[in-house]
């Protein structure tokens, strides 16, 4: 008898178990993902309740910033900015999706939104790896400093300027990629030579910067500096940059 029970237990529970793997299964709804890239289809990926899909960042065209994805179908470059956005730029979940879904689509397009770089007076990236480049935050501090001298007495007023100097982790890979996806940097210093930059660090010349200078000492090491713009503040402290810490400037202090 008891073992009838439990038999008769076993089976309930086994149904039990298939009738809710049913009612999962039935809740399972398989939508298409398509990825576009300024008109162009970059990719395709299937979501659903219990399976998101990660998704690469696409390359933002020269000068913007990728704000990331969203199901609008069309806005204007002005209103960028407004465009409602799903959560992250690196993930799709169903719930980012859902609220465009009716009961007979099974694909939502997702276009990528890119905004203009913000417009600085200039911006200079630091090779923020000290053993590598040599320099940390007090040689750029002093860096800062002479840079301010500098301009005011060329007539302009540093303190009502919007000048960054940013600092950069990482392997030279990322670091160009890093600044390459700010696109704002107008100078960096501390970094390598022309054959470090482009192949290491995935530049071309003439494309992700106009030339590379070396005997440049700025902090405890001889390393480079490049320009990647050609704006005439961007040409002056280039050009302010060898003269001041060249190889061929006696170093008084």
């Amino acid at each position: 008898m008891k073992r009838t029970l439990a038999v008769v237990a076993l089976m309930l529970f086994c149904a039990m178990a298939l009738s809710g793997c049913t009612m999962i299964k039935g809740l399972e709804r398989d939508v298409q993902v398509v990825l576009e890239v300024d008109g162009s289809i970059v990719g395709c990926e299937m979501v659903n309740i219990f399976n998101n899909a990660v998704i690469a960042e696409p390359d933002a065209p020269g000068g913007k910033l990728f704000l990331g994805w969203t199901t609008q179908e069309a806005w204007n470059e002005a209103d960028a900015e407004t465009v409602p956005l799903i959560a992250n730029k690196g993930l799709v979940r169903f719930d980012d999706i859902q609220s465009v879904l009716r009961n007979d689509v099974h694909s939502v397009v997702l276009r990528a939104v890119f905004v203009p770089a913000p417009q600085r007076d200039l911006v200079i990236a630091w090779y923020n790896k000290e053993g590598t480049s040599g320099l940390n935050q007090e040689y750029m501090d002093s860096f800062r400093t002479r840079l301010d001298e500098f301009l005011r007495h060329e007539g302009y007023q540093p303190e009502n300027m919007d000048i960054l100097i940013r600092g950069y982790e990482g392997g030279v890979g990322d670091t160009c990629a890093a600044i390459t996806k700010d696109a704002d940097v107008d100078i960096t210093v501390g970094w390598s030579n022309t054959d470090n930059l482009t192949g290491t660090g995935g530049w071309k010349e003439g494309v992700d910067f106009i030339e590379n200078v070396g005997g440049i000492t700025i902090g405890a090491k001889e390393r480079f500096t490049a320009r990647l713009t050609d704006t005439e503040l961007s040409l002056k402290v280039y050009a302010w940059i060898q003269d001041t810490y060249g190889s061929t400037v006696a170093k008084a202090d």
